[in-house]
């Protein structure tokens, strides 16, 4: 089988951070990171302080509101909220309170898929109602995954709700270039939504 010219294999094979300008997490602290989403959707991240990620899920054409989501260390929500005109919605409002400091959870890295995983017992606020639940956090292998001309490590991460009933998880994408995570998919005992990210840009 003939060889691709230098050139033409260049052009075909994922270009590297640098040649395409990818974001960075020093991004994260001045105009923040956009990821494009399925239907022109738009989730934007920032960092409000070290170790503490806030993700702002803009839907398409509705320039008005979002779904605010506060992230200990990029992958623990501490707070679920809408926002309306700008102003959190209050009657929207979900809390979450691990037990341990937030610079105390543990995050996986890329040798961190041996299928054990960990738990935290979670104190939850739901929009006034008080209660508990655990949390238990299994990563899966890493892969790699492009948005646009941008290509990172991925690492799959279970989140299921132990005390859950219907046994409903979460599988979310935690990049840890980026120390950020987004949710990309929910399985449901009879069916499942998925997120396609499907691009990525810093914004000023």
């Amino acid at each position: 089988m003939p060889r691709l010219p230098a050139l033409l294999t260049a052009l075909v094979l994922p270009l590297p951070l640098w040649a395409a300008d990818c974001p960075t997490a020093a991004d994260l602290t001045t105009g923040g990171i956009a990821f494009d989403i399925d239907q022109e959707d738009t989730e934007i991240f920032r960092q409000k302080r070290p170790g503490l990620i806030e993700s702002h899920y803009r839907y398409a054409g509705d320039t008005n509101s979002a779904a605010r989501v506060l992230l200990a260390r990029g992958l623990y929500v501490l707070e679920l909220v809408d926002v309306n005109d700008g102003a959190p919605d209050p009657g929207t409002r979900s809390t979450y309170s691990f037990p341990v400091a937030p610079d105390q959870l543990r995050v996986p890295d890329l040798s961190d898929a041996n299928g054990q995983g960990w738990s935290y017992t979670v104190a939850v606020n739901n929009i006034g109602e008080f209660g508990q639940e655990v949390q238990h956090y299994t990563p899966q292998p890493a892969i790699q995954k492009s948005y646009g001309d941008c290509t990172y490590d991925v690492i799959p991460v279970e989140i299921r709700y132990v005390d859950d009933p219907a046994g409903d998880r979460d599988i979310v994408y935690y990049l840890p270039a980026l120390g950020l995570s987004y949710l990309a998919r929910t399985i449901y005992s009879d069916s499942d939504d998925s997120f396609d990210y499907h691009s990525i840009r810093t914004l000023n």
